[in-house]
């Protein structure tokens, strides 16, 4: 009895590492996400005031280009909450196809949380498919091998093919520079970093474009142009 009892909790050991880790990892995804939805609020909270202290700082000057840039920004944070939010009603459809298809029951309900859970880049479709995943093993087997291949492939299109190809028409950035970004920034931010990096390299593209260096242009001819119609160095 006592083997048996060593057996049972060293088995217990090993489940525990894997759940505690699944459940650290959902609370990362929900604690980023609140923390981008408050930040988002406060800025559009704070907007008129900090703008409008902004360009009376600046002066005349520097107001209009303060105002494009800024237009320039607001247009890159909404096409990138657009594109985002394209790409999930695209994968809620897509999931609700696929179990109606496998006859799981609720599969309306089931595809609304996974189009939510998608909002969230990198590991949104991830935690949709162990739901909608879940849900087709208990309706069947066969139900829930389709559904998890189906999710395993749409992963896959998601994360090389949608997201670059939606969000930088969203952005107006290049695919590779936004598959690039996501990438980047997660490994080096984990997902508070894959959150922001489409519409922060979007910023800094845009300032980039106002205050970087600009391409030397030719220099205006010297002296007075001529008359058309009459040489250069000709007199009245």
């Amino acid at each position: 009895a006592s083997e048996h009892s060593e057996q049972l909790r060293g088995f217990g050991g090993q489940l525990r590492q894997p759940a505690v880790g699944v459940l650290r990892g959902v609370v990362e995804s929900i604690a980023g996400l609140v923390t981008v939805v408050v930040l988002a609020y406060l800025m559009v909270l704070e907007a008129p005031r900090i703008t409008g202290g902004l360009l009376a700082a600046a002066g005349d000057g520097q107001g209009e280009r303060l105002r494009r840039v800024g237009r320039e920004v607001s247009r890159t944070v909404t096409g990138y909450l657009t594109g985002n939010l394209l790409i999930s009603v695209i994968c809620g459809a897509l999931t609700y196809a696929v179990l109606a298809l496998t006859g799981v029951p609720f599969a309306a309900v089931i595809a609304l949380l996974v189009a939510v859970a998608d909002l969230i880049p990198l590991v949104g479709a991830t935690l949709g498919a162990v739901i909608a995943a879940g849900a087709g093993f208990l309706h069947s087997p066969t139900a829930g091998v389709v559904v998890l291949v189906f999710f395993v492939v749409y992963q896959q299109v998601e994360n090389h093919l949608l997201q670059p190809l939606i969000l930088s028409r969203a952005v107006r950035l290049n695919p590779l520079t936004v598959l690039v970004s996501v990438l980047l920034a997660a490994e080096l931010a984990g997902l508070l970093g894959a959150l922001l990096a489409i519409p922060a390299a979007g910023i800094i593209q845009t300032l980039l474009r106002e205050y970087g260096p600009r391409r030397l242009r030719p220099a205006p001819p010297a002296g007075p142009a001529a008359r058309p119609g009459r040489p250069a160095g000709s007199t009245d």
